[in-house]
């Protein structure tokens, strides 16, 4: 399926392709019309019309209340946007990068690729940003509708019903990692071989039938909700996020940070995983390394002098570090 075209972005007859330079006008009035999410007080946050990634966008609607979705970004930007989710599911799986962002309050970090991830939110909620410079996030899925959802259940189905379920609490958010079928028809909708109409019942038959594939998943699992992070333990695990990049060569040890922030290691450590989706650790590997590949590309630096500013102790160590994290060693990625 072809969805994108090259520096420009197209909204019409129930498709969004974005691509090049993205600005959030791009996708603010067409997010909007499929009642998944409401960008409206972008503007309050932030300017619009300038671009917040680079990359690619898209959403084709499947059928009404369906869509498919994917993107393959860079971020260009940490403004922090806030918008309206609204009551919906949403299916996804990442290919690379990671997801960062929080719904209600409530973190919906992820950074395992190849692990499928439901969201459900069963009432409008407040949704807020959370990329960083440099951070890219490649990712498939899809968007159902709360009136689809509601619909099934009402034809008696205990299957439908279940789905319908995932609403109920107000909010739901899965790592599905167990469901090797769930991840196989995530990676053939974003492998799609066809384009227009075919291309369009391909991608039906793919969402229909991971439906049923998490109808009965969730008709067997005992689901809990992730429990709600507090503002003032938001708060203080984004500060210590911004003392982790302001120091990254020479970062402050756990019980420094826990010290400055004014927590103890124990909630530190918890507040940084609920809000991030990663341990302090990883965080601070994974940011180095993005901001090295950024100075990889920009071509002005020796790489062993890269390796060593972002704070490896060895420009070898940096090599074998990157080459896992990119797939291909810093002299090659340009």
């Amino acid at each position: 399926m072809t969805f994108t075209t090259t520096g420009q972005s197209a909204a019409s007859d129930g498709a969004l392709h974005a691509s090049g330079q993205i600005t959030y006008d791009d996708v603010a009035a067409y997010m909007d019309s499929t009642r998944y999410l409401d960008l409206s007080g972008t503007s309050r946050q932030v300017r619009p019309t300038l671009p917040f990634a680079r990359g690619s966008y898209w959403m084709e609607q499947v059928r009404p209340d369906v869509h498919v979705t994917g993107c393959d970004l860079e971020y260009l930007n940490e403004e922090r946007v806030v918008g309206c989710y609204r009551p919906s599911l949403f299916v996804g799986m990442l290919s690379a990068g990671e997801h960062t962002g929080f719904v209600g309050g409530r973190s919906i970090a992820s950074q395992r690729v190849g692990v499928p991830t439901l969201l459900g939110v069963g009432r409008e909620v407040e949704i807020t940003s959370g990329q960083r410079r440099g951070q890219i996030c490649r990712m498939n899925g899809f968007h159902i509708g709360a009136d689809f959802l509601r619909g099934l259940a009402e034809n008696g189905s205990a299957g439908g019903a279940g789905l319908a379920s995932v609403l109920d609490g107000g909010f739901a958010f899965h790592e599905l990692e167990h469901s090797v079928a769930l991840r196989v028809l995530l990676g053939q909708l974003a492998d799609n071989p066809y384009s227009g109409a075919l291309g369009q019942i391909y991608a039906e038959s793919r969402i229909l039938s991971a439906l049923v594939e998490l109808a009965a998943l969730l008709h067997d699992a005992n689901d809990s909700a992730i429990p709600a992070l507090s503002r003032t333990h938001r708060d203080r695990a984004e500060q210590a996020r911004l003392l982790l990049d302001a120091r990254l060569a020479d970062p402050p040890s756990v019980p420094e940070l826990a010290r400055t922030i004014g927590l103890n290691e124990t909630d530190l450590r918890r507040s940084f995983k609920a809000a991030f989706g990663t341990t302090i650790i990883d965080y601070l590997r994974d940011r180095r390394l993005e901001i090295a590949r950024m100075l990889v590309r920009q071509r002005q630096l020796p790489v062993a002098t890269i390796a060593y500013r972002v704070g490896f102790a060895s420009p070898a160590n940096f090599a074998t570090a990157y080459r896992r994290r990119f797939g291909r060693p810093p002299s090659r990625d340009f």
